[in-house]
């Protein structure tokens, strides 16, 4: 039997800066039962499938502005500092 009062989402907590999954009520948009740590798995998914793809997307916000996001694979020996000289 399923909860027509609850859906599945995954979301962003600035507080902690983690993003979460589980079930989220309809109604007040507050979780409900277990929500589980997703953050690394994620964000690695994504930027696998950004990367294969080789494009970016992007998100219009409601204020106009425009988040971008894109992922680039590197060899081992490229560091942080390489990308950040760019």
């Amino acid at each position: 039997m399923q909860n027509t009062h609850l859906e599945y989402r995954v979301g962003y907590t600035p507080l902690g800066g983690r993003l979460y999954a589980g079930f989220v009520r309809k109604d007040n948009g507050k979780w409900e039962g277990i929500h589980h740590d997703v953050t690394d798995c994620a964000i690695f998914a994504v930027g696998q499938k950004l990367a294969r793809e080789r494009k970016d997307v992007r998100y219009y916000l409601p204020d106009g502005r425009v988040m971008q996001v894109s992922a680039v694979i590197t060899g081992a020996e490229t560091t942080e500092e390489d990308h950040a000289n760019r």
